[in-house]
Formats: C-alpha cells, structure tokens, sequence
C-alpha cells in the first residue's frame, strides 16, 4: 500500500495571496487547485492508496470561528472518500480554548491527527504555550505533522520551525508521534540526529526536490545518506507530496528516478540501496499508519 502522508485540502477562496505567487512561481506541476476529487484523481495516476489531508492555518491572525471553518471544509471533503482519506486538523495555538477545540476535533469530529505550521502561524514549534497541545496528542497517541525546516515562501520566516527546536518537544512527549513535514529541509543532519535519538519521530519528504533540473534527485539522495548511516535505517522517512503545491507525480518520479540511479550505479559511493529508497515510496508511511492506528 503507498501512502501520502502530506497532502493539503482547502477551499480556494482561502488561499492567501502569498501562497498563490509561490505556486505561480515554482512550476512542475505546482497548484492551489486542492478538493477531494483532485486530490484522488492524483492519487489515482501515481498509486497511491491513502493519504493524510490536513488543515492547514495560513495566518496568525485568524480567530477559534475561521479555524473552525477551515476544520469544517477538510471534514467534508475527507468524509467524500472516508476509506482513502485521514484527516489531521488545526487549531490556533494562541487561543485560550485551544486545547478543548482540539479535544472536539478529535473526540467529537473524528480528526486523527493534527498539523501545525510554526512559520505561517508565527509561532515556535517549541513555544511552552504549545505543552497543553502535545499533552493532549501524546495521551491520544495522535500523531503531529509540523511544519519543519526553511520555508522558501516569501514573507514566511524559518526561525519558528528550524530542526534544532524539535528536540526538546521529542524528549519531554517520548509518546507523541511526530512527522517533521520536508525533512527538516535543508538541515538534515540534524534531523537524521533526531530520527537516531528518538523512536517517534519521523520526516517526511515533502518538497525535498533540487529545482536545477539536472540534480533534482540530490536533495532527497542527501537526506537518506545522512540519516540511514546515523539512524541505522531509513524505515522513518516516510512519502509525502505537499498536494497541490507539489505534484503527487512529480514526487514519485523523483524517488524512482533516484532509486533507478543508484541500480545502476550512477549515483557514485552510496551506502543506499534502491530498496531503501523504494521503502520510502511504498512501504514505511503504510507501517506508520498502521502503527498508530490511522488504518
């Protein structure tokens, strides 16, 4: 079963300006077009069975009623195809009621995970206000899908999500599960430290693309080179597009283009295998959701 674990579901009227101009500007397949008969008619062309839809909050600014609204909207498009879709919400981490919304989506709602984008939300990832939260996941045994690493969307800033902050959030809640979303990009030895040091962390390999044509598998190559030799294994990287802003396709051709080079020997010394590469595409994100009970 291949699993997408980072997909995104949003109205279009939602859609900030500034998420527009970096899906104009990037290419390669790149859309705010989001909705569920888009995202399985992707799923559909590159084989992929399931995937997480998460909610994502785009703004510091908004208030309990427009997260909510934004909650509602993922809720409906998951409950269109309830056997390929797991739906991870979002709350405003500032709000006093924060962690009793959170309690409705999951208890209430159904959501079985949640995504929280540090950069767009303006906040850091290990900000204590944000305790409460993991608290409640970790006892749920819920999984997290942050935001980590670099942004690269202008007027976003990276220093909520850098890699470094992760580790104090891993060592106080060694029972949540946590997905760091794009790796950690571009700082991946210290996420391959993280994925070495604790057990319920894992990235995902979201937007991990060269944009120079020539070495779009580098990046990706990059990552699993450094975390297999530290982590012992690669089982903790898991698939995941970034659905619309980057094609489910694209990331596909990227792992088998990567995997097809290290076969045939073209990638140079490498302590990967294609099967470790292939595990990326088919196998680990499957035993993820299935170890924390999302399927």
């Amino acid at each position: 079963m291949r699993v997408d674990v980072h997909t995104h579901l949003w109205a279009g009227s939602g859609v900030p300006r500034f998420i527009r101009d970096y899906s104009s500007g990037r290419g390669g397949g790149s859309s705010v077009e989001s909705g569920t008969e888009r995202l399985l008619a992707s799923m559909d062309r590159s084989g992929i069975d399931k995937a997480i839809a998460v909610a994502l909050v785009p703004s510091p600014d908004l208030d309990d009623q427009e997260v909510s609204a934004i909650n509602s909207y993922v809720a409906s498009q998951v409950a269109l195809a309830p056997d390929r879709l797991v739906r991870f919400c979002a709350v405003n981490p500032r709000s006093e009621r924060a962690t009793e919304i959170l309690r409705s989506e999951v208890e209430d709602s159904g959501a079985q995970g949640l995504k929280i984008h540090g950069a767009m939300q303006e906040i850091d990832v290990d900000d204590r206000r944000l305790w409460p939260i993991y608290e409640f996941m970790e006892a749920h045994r819920l999984p997290i899908l942050f935001h980590s690493g670099d942004i690269g969307v202008l007027p976003c800033t990276d220093t909520y999500t850098r890699a470094t902050r992760f580790d104090e959030i891993a060592c106080d809640f060694p029972e949540l599960p946590m997905v760091l979303g794009h790796a950690g990009r571009i700082d991946f030895s210290t996420v391959a430290g993280l994925l070495r040091k604790h057990s319920n962390v894992y990235a995902d390999i979201s937007s991990v693309i060269g944009r120079d044509p020539g070495s779009r598998t580098w990046p990706l190559k990059n990552l699993l080179e450094v975390v297999k030799p530290w982590a012992g294994s690669t089982e903790h990287v898991l698939f995941g597009s970034d659905f619309p802003l980057y094609s489910v396709s694209e990331t596909i051709s990227v792992v088998d283009q990567l995997s097809g080079e290290i076969a045939a020997g073209a990638s140079g010394p490498t302590p990967l295998t294609p099967q470790d590469v292939i595990a990326v595409r088919d196998e680990n994100a499957r035993r993820f959701l299935a170890k924390y009970c999302l399927i």
